[in-house]
């Protein structure tokens, strides 16, 4: 998967407190598969190869959209970063970090940068702005929201979240 050297760019980031520590919040996040745990829009994570850098995944979400994450960054009980995409081109790049907090909490952020250039290239130019402002940022802002959500509660609990547990989300359910 390549980066596109051209286009805008839009991040959208999300941060929550978890009572973990930054170990067992680095446990699950890499554990295999685990998006099928704690990701409320994720139908299958199919892993590919695993761990480190060079892992490779594919996520099936609940509304069909297939997206493969190919890991470029990985430091132990720090966090990861991917990019995520259809195709030959990444669609974003997404960094997940962890933050120690106290002794028995941590902190979950993750940030993407998406590359409005390939995420939107199926509808005209003239459209994307307003695509982007009105419609595909706030519900990636919902989707991140969502998904650090599940990790929390996943973590604190020790039960699977549930589809569309936070709310739907028209860009990956139904």
């Amino acid at each position: 998967m390549e980066l596109t050297q051209s286009g805008t760019t839009t991040v959208v980031s999300y941060t929550t407190t978890i009572q973990a520590t930054v170990a067992q919040l680095w446990e699950v996040i890499t554990t295999p598969g685990i998006l099928e745990r704690c990701h409320p829009f994720c139908e299958k994570n199919e892993v590919l190869q695993w761990p480190g850098i060079g892992a490779k995944d594919t996520i099936t979400y609940y509304n069909g959209v297939v997206l493969h994450r190919y890991f470029i960054k990985w430091e132990q009980g720090k966090g990861y970063e991917l990019y995520i995409g259809r195709g030959r081109y990444a669609a974003a790049k997404v960094l997940w970090e962890i933050h120690p907090e106290t002794k028995t909490t941590a902190k979950l952020a993750i940030t993407i940068e998406l590359f409005r250039t390939i995420a939107l290239q199926r509808y005209p130019k003239v459209f994307r702005g307003l695509i982007s402002t009105f419609y595909f940022t706030p519900n990636m802002q919902k989707y991140i929201q969502s998904v650090v959500k599940g990790f929390k509660y996943y973590l604190e609990t020790g039960a699977s979240v549930e589809k569309n547990q936070f709310g739907n989300n028209p860009l990956f359910s139904n």
